[in-house]
């Protein structure tokens, strides 16, 4: 049985090996970290009983049927819990809610036809079916044309500026097509009431449960080991340099982003190394978690309108988590999407710790001291892949020009967004390829001892 090393210990890495697995072929997975999970990980509070929440929001939608079958298999389905939310907007100091028709009909930057074109954008991007189309077209002419100026000005463009750190220039219409594609899934028949997921745990029980079930097929999962390059042997993978020593392979699988992935190449992958530089841009986040003794708002997700207000929204995901779950207190994640040279990614901990906490005051002028009981500063470099218009021939493929080298990570995942879906599907498909095209090497079959 030949045996696939995945370097990457995040959700694509384990679903994958997970996948791999169940179709007969050996998997081990190296994580320089010594938690796995990566983006989809958890802290923990001591100083609050030790209580653990994912570092980061995730959302787990009704229409997300991968991920429903997932669990299916590894017997979360009951564990999983579903309710309503509810979404709102911060305009001109005030909040107000954007969740039924009426809400729309009600919010007071748009007149009447801005709201009655706004619905109709909704309407005509669900019957979208091609989306290369879309893919040549910048996201504000393209929005622009379906719902007007005024509603571009008001609605999209604050929520383009927020996520894509101001430029958002070279952005194609999928990503909007996509997004809206995605969350309207979750609506009840008449469109009025979104349903949204969680599990009790927080995704780390995927976690754990997709750990769980590789190991117990004989997979093997290390963590606290770095892998420092892939070794090639006459165009064919035979081994990893790790921290600690050497490992022959069959074939190596990298889940890292892709200039992380880059540094993993010996100079005889030189063509793979320039193929993969082709698209490799990603913003970053800062994110400041917030365990609080009261809520906030009745939104799950704030978006904000206002410029001066610096992180994408407000996302408090005990309006969508039970409160039993987080020992009676509420999660409020401020994100951040950031370039490398965005004053805030530059920030330390502290001095972020401060700005966003006068900028959260302004939206929220009754919120006290008191009310924190305690508060966590996130920051990874690379999370968001960006894909310029009419650049999709640029995206990587899985496969490589060396027999057993593979790509697998969230740049490829694209019109979709990415998310927990998203790459579950992804690595499902990644794996029929890998079982197709993996070399098969006899004399590769025993390990070096590490």
């Amino acid at each position: 049985m030949p045996t696939i090393d995945i370097v990457g210990g995040g959700i694509l890495g384990l679903a994958l090996g997970y996948d791999l697995i169940k179709r007969g072929i050996g998997v081990r997975i190296w994580e320089r970290s010594h938690e796995l999970g990566g983006l989809m990980g958890r802290t923990r509070f001591d100083e609050l009983d030790g209580l653990e929440v994912d570092r980061y929001y995730h959302a787990i939608l009704s229409s997300d049927r991968t991920l429903m079958r997932l669990f299916e298999e590894l017997g979360l389905r009951s564990e999983l819990r579903m309710t309503t939310t509810s979404m709102g907007f911060y305009h001109n100091g005030k909040l107000y809610p954007m969740s039924t028709p009426l809400d729309f009909l009600r919010f007071p930057p748009l007149s009447p036809i801005d709201r009655f074109r706004l619905g109709l954008a909704i309407l005509r991007a669900r019957q979208v079916k091609d989306w290369r189309a879309l893919e040549q077209i910048p996201v504000v002419e393209w929005l622009t044309n379906l719902s007007g100026r005024r509603t571009v000005e008001h609605i999209w463009k604050p929520l383009l500026r927020a996520k894509f750190d101001g430029g958002f220039d070279n952005v194609p219409a999928t990503y909007i097509w996509s997004r809206l594609v995605r969350t309207t899934d979750t609506r009840e028949k008449g469109g009025a009431v979104e349903k949204m997921c969680f599990l009790p745990g927080g995704y780390a029980m995927l976690i754990d449960a997709l750990a769980k079930a590789i190991i117990a097929r004989g997979g093997r999962i290390t963590t606290g080991v770095a892998v420092q390059q892939v070794r090639i042997n006459n165009g064919q993978v035979c081994g990893l340099r790790l921290s600690d020593g050497e490992i022959a392979s069959d074939g190596a699988v990298l889940t890292l982003q892709t200039p992380i992935a880059r540094r993993l190449l010996p100079p005889e992958a030189a063509d793979v190394n320039a193929r993969w530089s082709a698209l490799e841009d990603y913003l970053g986040i800062v994110c400041m978690l917030l365990v609080l003794r009261r809520s906030l708002s009745p939104y799950y997700t704030l978006n904000i309108t206002d410029e001066r207000i610096p992180f994408t929204g407000v996302i408090e995901t005990t309006n969508l988590i039970d409160r039993q779950f987080t020992n009676g207190y509420h999660l409020v994640y401020l994100p951040k999407y950031v370039a490398p040279d965005n004053l805030f990614a530059q920030m330390n901990d502290e001095a972020l710790q401060r700005s966003f906490l006068v900028y959260l005051r302004q939206m929220f002028p009754d919120l006290q001291t008191e009310d924190i009981a305690a508060l966590r500063i996130g920051r990874e470099r690379y999370v968001e892949p960006l894909h310029p218009i009419g650049r999709t021939d640029d995206i990587p493929p899985f496969t490589t020009d060396i027999a057993g080298l593979y790509l697998v990570n969230s740049s490829q995942i694209y019109p979709q967004l990415t998310n927990g879906e998203a790459a579950v599907a992804h690595a499902a498909q990644a794996a029929k390829i890998i079982e197709q095209t993996i070399p098969v090497n006899e004399d590769l079959q025993q390990a070096i001892t590490i």
